[in-house]
């Protein structure tokens, strides 16, 4: 054995060759699992919570059960009708009542004090809620009659009518489509000038010579007045 050795030695110094090497094999390395091949996971599935009543109570379940039709209502008595009848026909009276007294003037004019925008016989219907104002044409309430005339001075106004037939209001002949002289009524126990009341107008007729107006029995009280005229309905000579 050391012959050989020294032998081996020998022929190794001499050649100038180191013995090979044997390459010892790794151990093989187990293959990684790709993201692909990896489990995926699952998330859990979310349930909605159970929504509950304002009362803290679970709502409660619908039926799939169909509802029965509605009972039909036994027909109604003649009587019954009638009645029905009766009370929408009172409630429409009573409304019409109501409009006429409160909200609107209706009144047939008889006369010609107010020729020619007032004629003999026309329907004159007026506003109730409407404040009278100058120059204003308005039905109004006297010795338990119903006028109409014409509003020439409200309260605090001084209305002068001179002998010669000159009206003035405050020291001014006021803007009106009347061609008639104004005279003062005979007999009157109106004085002028006249100072108007407080609360109350001054009302003549456009027919001037009709003298049964303010200058007769004075102003005339705001509660006397059914509002100025909206409308008239001519029922004669056209």
């Amino acid at each position: 054995m050391s012959q050989i050795s020294g032998q081996d030695s020998a022929e190794a110094k001499a050649g100038g060759q180191t013995p090979e090497t044997v390459p010892v094999p790794e151990p093989e390395k187990a293959e990684e699992p790709t993201p692909q091949d990896a489990p995926e996971k699952t998330e859990p599935e979310k349930t909605e919570p159970e929504k509950k009543a304002p009362s803290g109570k679970a709502p409660p379940k619908k039926s799939s059960s169909k509802k029965a039709p509605p009972k039909k209502s036994p027909p109604k008595s003649t009587g019954r009708m009638l009645a029905e009848l009766l009370i929408k026909v009172a409630a429409a009276a009573a409304l019409v009542w109501a409009l006429f007294a409160f909200v609107l003037g209706l009144s047939v004019h008889y006369g010609n004090n107010m020729y020619p925008a007032v004629h003999d016989g026309d329907l004159l219907v007026s506003f109730r809620l409407q404040k009278p104002y100058i120059n204003s044409v308005v039905l109004y309430s006297v010795n338990g009659k119903t006028e109409v005339g014409r509003v020439i001075a409200l309260e605090g106004s001084v209305v002068d009518i001179s002998e010669n037939g000159m009206l003035t209001v405050n020291g001014v002949s006021p803007s009106e489509e009347v061609f008639y002289a104004t005279y003062q009524a005979e007999n009157s126990p109106i004085s002028f000038p006249y100072t108007v009341e407080s609360g109350k107008v001054f009302i003549l007729n456009d027919f001037r010579t009709d003298t049964n107006d303010s200058r007769l029995f004075g102003a005339v009280d705001r509660k006397d007045l059914k509002g100025p005229m909206l409308f008239t309905v001519r029922r004669r000579n056209f």
